[in-house]
């Protein structure tokens, strides 16, 4: 049996921020991080340290909005230091600078329109002046002396006695807050259903609170891991039925109100679902059939005699037994650290307080708008900012040449930045405690693949996606042309980085401890297109991946992604697969390292079955008329700047009389499975189905028994994967630049 490493959930929350964590059960650690960032990348000042002494306008907490924004006399709104840029003649400047001074600036949404752009010769940075934190918060501070002992008798009569005296209260109107300020509770998940419900709880997600920096959780049950369903007693009126990839609800896209699904239950949790007051606005959260499709509903019908529980919302893909969930808005479950409650009605809000409460940092997000919103402005520069605090997307732009730095995204509910356009740089930012993912791009002309030129790079980006836990990456690139590189992305409950479109380039990243809960799932995925040729996928370290039982893949191109390139890359104790190649042609697949996986590579057939194949539950999509035929016909693969640039679809055939064919798109041909360097205990190169050899390559492969690696890498305990002078392997493999993999690349790297 193979030896793998399974941590809990718990320990990898707990341990993931150390790169250098141990991998005992190899006897390594995972490869290893240079110590320190380059001058050039300041890492040491982003939050405080940047000193401007020659700012066009200075911005103060103390200042005054009728002042000329001079150093002695700053504005005290961001708002009108904006004003003042755009009234400026930018003719002849070099560029315009708006300093802030550190302090709190609690804005509802900072726009920027086409009449606050810089120019090429003259753009326009705001940044911070230094000395101290610089916080543009879409939420409120509440201060811990406003905080008072629950006295309400009927609150304290459904607390749990034993809670009770560590639970304190604050009534939010005291801050000049209403209900329109925190809102009600809307569906979260990436597949949840409440749009199909009359009540259409669809919307911006809950307010949140933060206890120095760290999200707390409606008050749940349980306090942490799960619940499972019990048996399945009615399948509701799903989109899909349970387990019948071939079955689709024929009036699901215009049904009203469908039936949920109903479940057994535990006796004890029937008593305790029978001791709380009430079930109004109490709501169930999980993965109801598959462990990639998060939702979440109120209860719709509960009897504690009968032990039966039923769903509002119908699970999408059908209810299965064994389903993980839990239980949150429930005030008698207020009873353990790191959780709160608000009376939606009264304001108040309750929690559980924490160790040295009294000088605590308590953030409530508030804004359901973006802190900061680009519309149609260029050549802005966000540099050394903290942002906080809103229900929605922190920082969203559309335009060109726009840049966010060396700023501290956190604490906000929806993305931490996204940015269509042009030439947009993400470098050097910190981004954490995002609900849902950290960077978008999205850019570039698709009809003559003129690339966007977008870039993330030397990025932190750990704990995303909180609350929507699937298909939520720290970098997603779409369009045509972007880049990912050397940025450091751990901690998640799902992917990493999640790309479409063609001729992206994501190099040089170090991921770790993600799809922590995911199996179906890769830290690096894309699929299920054939008009997305031209990405590469190289030099990236990638290792330690999964929890408990769960066992992601790698690098993972889904249902017959083609045109890829894969080269260069370190993947260690990956559960899953490896390297998974879902039935894709024209793949580049070489000269990787695959270190201790469930399976190295594994490169299926199913495109090929689809089209085939009329039984098959992959047919809907490669078969006659598929949806990704679909697609493909109407990408511009035909004209002539796609032709030049991808010369494979010139052999294109759609000619189901000739399905043998290399040429008949569906088969996976054309690709190079070669110079792979695999260790592991069963000394095996993966799983190859039969048409691969037929129609690609696969040749040259180093497999070798884990305990070689001492014989080939210069000191494989210690994290360094540097073969050795005269190393035995295949002809013809490339050293990996290890040197230059992370945040923290080498000199060599510039």
């Amino acid at each position: 049996m193979k030896r793998k490493i399974f941590k809990s959930a718990l320990t990898f929350l707990c341990a993931a921020a150390i790169a250098g964590t141990a991998v005992s059960v190899l006897h390594t650690e995972p490869p290893a991080v240079a110590a320190a960032a380059p001058a050039h990348l300041n890492f040491d000042v982003y939050r405080w340290g940047n000193i401007v002494s020659d700012a066009d306008f200075y911005v103060a907490v103390d200042g005054n909005d009728k002042n000329d924004g001079l150093f002695a006399s700053p504005f005290a709104s961001i708002e009108r230091a904006r004003d003042a840029v755009r009234a400026m003649d930018k003719t002849g400047k070099s560029g315009i600078t708006v300093a802030i001074m550190p302090g709190n600036y609690r804005v509802s949404g900072l726009v920027f329109t086409k009449e606050d752009s810089g120019t090429q010769d003259c753009p326009v940075t705001y940044c911070n002046y230094g000395g101290g934190e610089v916080v543009i918060n879409g939420g409120v501070v509440l201060e811990p002396g406003d905080f008072v002992p629950v006295s309400d008798e009927a609150v304290l009569a459904r607390l749990d006695k034993t809670a009770r005296e560590q639970i304190v209260c604050v009534d939010l109107k005291r801050y000049g807050l209403t209900g329109r300020d925190w809102g009600g509770i809307n569906a979260i998940g990436q597949y949840h259903t409440a749009s199909q419900y009359e009540e259409n709880k669809t919307g911006p997600i809950y307010c949140e609170l933060f206890y120095n920096g760290q999200a707390m959780s409606l008050a749940r049950y349980p306090d942490e891991g799960w619940l499972y369903t019990g048996k399945v007693l009615e399948q509701g009126e799903g989109k899909e039925r349970a387990g019948d990839r071939l079955y689709r609800n024929p009036d699901w896209d215009t049904a009203k109100n469908p039936k949920g699904d109903t479940y057994k239950i535990s006796g004890g949790l029937a008593k305790r679902m029978a001791s709380w007051q009430t079930l109004e606005d109490v709501w169930m959260f999980g993965f109801f059939m598959y462990d990639w499709a998060d939702a979440s509903t109120p209860i719709g019908a509960f009897d504690a005699k009968s032990r039966t529980l039923q769903n509002r919302y119908v699970s999408l893909f059908g209810a299965k037994e064994g389903a993980p969930y839990y239980f949150f808005n429930v005030l008698e479950e207020l009873d353990h650290e790191g959780e709160f409650y608000l009376d939606r009605a009264s304001g108040m809000l309750y929690l559980y307080r924490g160790t040295g409460f009294e000088f605590a940092q308590i953030d409530l997000s508030l804004t359901t708008d973006n802190i900061v919103r680009v519309d149609g402005a260029n050549h802005l520069t966000f540099s050394g900012l903290t942002f906080q605090g809103t229900r929605g997307d922190a920082l969203v732009f559309k335009g060109d040449d726009n840049r966010v730095e060396n700023c501290l995204i956190q604490n906000v509910a929806g993305w931490g930045l996204r940015m269509e356009g042009c030439r947009n740089t993400a470098q050097g930012n910190e981004i954490t405690q995002t609900g849902k993912g950290s960077i978008f791009f999205d850019g570039g002309d698709k009809e003559t693949l003129t690339p966007s030129e977008n870039t993330a790079i030397y990025n932190l980006i750990h704990h995303w996606s909180r609350i929507y836990q699937t298909y939520q990456p720290a970098v997603s690139l779409n369009g045509v042309g972007a880049v990912c590189k050397n940025n450091e992305m751990h901690d998640s409950p799902h992917e990493a980085i999640q790309y479409g479109g063609n001729n992206h380039l994501i190099e040089y990243n170090r991921i770790y401890d993600v799809c922590l809960l995911s199996d179906d799932a890769g830290a690096v995925y894309s699929g299920r297109h054939w008009d997305w040729y031209g990405t590469v996928i190289r030099y990236n370290s990638i290792y330690n991946l999964g929890s408990g039982e769960h066992k992601p893949c790698g690098i993972y191109m889904d249902d017959a992604l083609s045109g890829q390139t894969i080269y260069g890359n370190l993947l260690v104790n990956v559960p899953g697969i490896a390297l998974h190649m879902g039935g894709g042609r024209d793949i580049v697949l070489k000269n990787n390292i695959v270190i201790n996986s469930g399976t190295p590579i594994s490169y299926d057939e199913r495109a090929r079955e689809g089209a085939k194949e009329a039984d098959s539950p992959w047919t809907e999509h490669f078969g006659e008329g598929g949806d990704v035929w679909e697609w493909l016909l109407a990408s511009p693969w035909q004209n002539d700047a796609w032709q030049k640039a991808f010369p494979a679809y010139a052999r294109f055939s759609s000619d189901f009389n000739d399905t043998d064919s290399p040429n008949f798109v569906p088969n996976a041909a054309f690709s190079d499975v070669s110079l792979n360097l695999i260790f592991d205990d069963e000394e095996s190169l993966g799983k190859i189905a039969e048409s691969v050899y037929v129609f690609s390559t696969v040749e040259k492969n180093g497999i070798y028994a884990l305990t070689q690696m001492n014989d080939l890498f210069t000191a494989p305990g210690s994290g360094h994967y540097t073969l050795k002078s005269g190393a035995a392997v295949p002809a013809g493999f490339e050293a990996i630049p290890f040197d230059l993999i992370g945040r923290f690349p080498s000199d060599s790297a510039e």
